[in-house]
């Protein structure tokens, strides 16, 4: 390789690691952004495939990548098959289109093949997106709860993966300069995450923090990892519903809303979502196994509203029942469900290997993902996740990212 030719690859992945990094926060900011950049890591996995002869042979022959591969096609395949055989409406397709999305996760998977990327910097770029959360933070106007183009649920929910991402950023750096912009990305996507009030989200890292203190006392064999991890856990959840003021608020507002639950006043942000689920849970009844089709929820939401069962306010929520797995049983049934979990567990089973004695960067890496796509498995019990293009696009590049990690077995050299 001619000194020319390292340089332009040099200039490459510093421009792929600016966008990867940029790519969480600016996708739910920045009208366009998150769109326009999925497409073209989708082009440029496209050409890595074409002019790299390795990556088409780790692409096509390698197990994992195989199996990751497969995994997002036969989702999509399945969504393909509902639009066409059971519900062919415009609301179907706009979903099938957002379903689509997830396909271009595998040219992203060979571009990140064919560019030569060290786990200590790929953790590091996602500090950019923490700093952007910080900015957007700073210039915000203070009122209510802080989003962006999306829900502040899922504004939330990709501020926490971010700062899980800051977070194992920070533990992999040797230069304090480095190690102080991920520490400074961390507090941004923290304050992000905070402002944005995402009750589900919190609860959802607390379960994967347990999860994964679990996971390390079964394969160390020493019970005390998850024992510590409870404690942590359980003191992060007092300190935070005593004295952080946006979690203490929706602490007390939900404490609220059971009173009002309890005197059978429905119409509040719990209550309507029990109103959803018993909707959803209906429609699940009709069609177990294969679902109603995308539009099956919302058909069963606007019939009751016009028999008098519901408030007209609940159109307002007749696209979604703010539960992924419920939703998914729903339009795509037992079926849609199995390969909805299956490009969720896919990551964590491949990742779930015993970790070695040595904290490595490539080991920082691994609990990090894990830590990711455990909460996005705990997200989807309070919202619909698949039904959002800027959520479909973030959970596309770490699916990548994972994939990555796991079958580039140049990868070791460059940690």
């Amino acid at each position: 390789m001619t000194e020319a030719h390292q340089r332009a690859t040099t200039v490459q992945n510093y421009l792929l690691l600016l966008v990867i990094g940029t790519f969480p926060a600016l996708s739910v900011i920045v009208d366009g952004y998150g769109s326009a950049l999925w497409y073209f890591l989708g082009i440029a996995g496209i050409l890595a495939f074409t002019f790299n002869v390795s990556v088409r042979r780790i692409l096509c022959l390698e197990p994992k990548v195989l199996f990751f591969s497969s995994a997002t096609f036969l989702f999509f395949l399945w969504s393909l098959i509902i639009y066409l055989k059971i519900d062919p409406s415009e609301f179907s397709k706009s979903r099938l289109e957002r379903h689509a999305l997830l396909l271009i996760s595998i040219p992203v998977i060979a571009l990140l093949l064919h560019a030569r990327l060290r786990a200590k910097d790929l953790l590091l770029s996602f500090s950019l997106s923490g700093l952007v959360f910080m900015a957007y933070w700073i210039m915000s106007d203070g009122e209510g709860r802080l989003d962006g183009l999306v829900h502040a649920i899922h504004f939330g929910n990709v501020a926490l993966i971010t700062l899980i991402f800051c977070v194992g950023g920070m533990l992999t750096q040797t230069k304090r300069h480095w190690t102080l912009v991920a520490a400074i990305g961390s507090v941004g996507a923290l304050i992000a995450f905070m402002e944005s009030g995402s009750r589900g989200g919190l609860v959802a890292l607390f379960l994967a923090l347990l999860v994964v203190g679990l996971w390390f006392s079964i394969f160390r064999n020493k019970i005390r990892y998850f024992v510590i991890t409870l404690a942590l856990v359980a003191s992060a959840g007092i300190v935070s519903v005593k004295f952080v003021d946006p979690i203490s608020e929706r602490y007390k507002h939900t404490l609220s809303e059971l009173d009002q639950y309890s005197e059978g006043q429905m119409y509040t942000s719990m209550g309507m979502r029990l109103l959803m689920w018993d909707a959803a849970l209906k429609v699940i009844s009709n069609a177990p196994i294969i679902g109603s089709g995308f539009s099956g929820y919302q058909t069963e939401i606007l019939t009751r509203i016009e028999e008098g069962k519901l408030k007209p306010l609940m159109s307002d929520f007749s696209s979604e029942p703010h539960n992924q797995y419920l939703y998914q049983l729903a339009s795509h049934g037992l079926v849609g469900l199995f390969f909805l979990l299956l490009i969720l567990t896919i990551p964590l089973f491949y990742l779930a290997s015993p970790p070695s004695g040595a904290i490595s960067n490539g080991n920082v890496l691994r609990v990090t993902l894990a830590l990711v796509f455990l909460s996005f498995l705990f997200f989807g019990l309070t919202i619909t996740l698949f039904d959002q293009r800027r959520v479909l696009q973030n959970f596309g590049l770490f699916y990548a990212v994972a994939a990555w990690f796991l079958c580039d077995k140049k990868r070791e050299r460059f940690q």
